[in-house]
């Protein structure tokens, strides 16, 4: 599972923070079944993506996200990063993430749910946010972040050999 602080150094994308890990337990506001309700939302949205349904993602998605992106740059967005990518051939959700009254957005609670998934042309994360309105997780971003692994630390020097006695 990845971690977040790997998360934090592959996504680079600012207005996602990922402020703190999402501990399930019964102390909780978020019930099971409310976060059962987000990974399905979330992996329902991020889907019309993978079958080119984006406008459908852009009209359904929360008044936060249409106000901040305009639907042509949003469908100019995922068109470039789905050719870079190409096909997805695996997904699965990796991460939640709790955020209660981010910076810059509406008060509120938040989800960001962190999938890793693999593309034809790279592995990547991607990740929605959704916020709670209405008893319901409507989704208000999407990022997607081409994963591009450390380069390899160089091999050891060889040991000296030892002078002769």
């Amino acid at each position: 599972m990845m971690t977040l602080s790997l998360l934090k150094k592959i996504s680079g994308v600012a207005g996602f923070a990922m402020i703190g890990l999402l501990a399930v337990n019964p102390a909780q506001a978020q019930s099971n079944a409310s976060i059962d309700a987000a990974v399905a939302t979330a992996s329902t949205w991020v889907a019309l993506a993978d079958s080119n349904q984006t406008e459908r993602m852009w009209s359904s998605s929360g008044p936060t996200m249409q106000k901040s992106i305009s639907k042509e740059d949003w469908l100019k967005y995922l068109a470039t990063v789905k050719t870079e990518l190409g096909a997805l051939t695996n997904r699965h959700w990796e991460q939640i993430v709790h955020v209660t009254n981010p910076a810059d957005l509406p008060p509120g609670e938040y989800l960001n749910v962190a999938f890793a998934s693999r593309f034809v042309n790279a592995p990547a994360v991607e990740k929605v946010s959704l916020v709670q309105s209405s008893g319901k997780w409507i989704p208000i971003g999407y990022v997607i972040t081409k994963f591009v692994p450390a380069p390899a630390a160089p091999p050891a020097p060889a040991p000296a050999a030892a002078a002769p006695k």
